[in-house]
């Protein structure tokens, strides 16, 4: 898609911040959840475990069965999962 369009990255009021992320993940104060499938890469899981240690109370699941489209392929349980974790952090 990028390919076809590259004006769409040429916005110089677009321009990426080189920032790095994971030590401004504690700055992050809303409940987390973080999904990944158990037949994901090593490095998705590295990563999630990285997340999850940066975020302060957040959540990692892991879905077994899947992979890294575990929406796709357990689309009801993925959504059982969001759903129960947006009602017990609803104020």
């Amino acid at each position: 898609m990028l390919s076809a369009n590259p004006q769409d990255m040429r916005h110089p009021e677009y321009l990426l911040r080189n920032k790095s992320s994971p030590p401004r993940l504690h700055e992050i104060r809303v409940p987390t959840l973080i999904l990944t499938g158990d037949a994901d890469i090593a490095d998705v899981h590295a990563h999630a475990g990285a997340i999850e240690a940066g975020i302060p109370n957040a959540r990692r699941v892991v879905v077994a069965g899947t992979g890294h489209i575990m929406y796709l392929e357990k689309p009801t349980e993925v959504s059982r999962l969001v759903i129960n974790f947006i009602e017990q952090n609803s104020n």
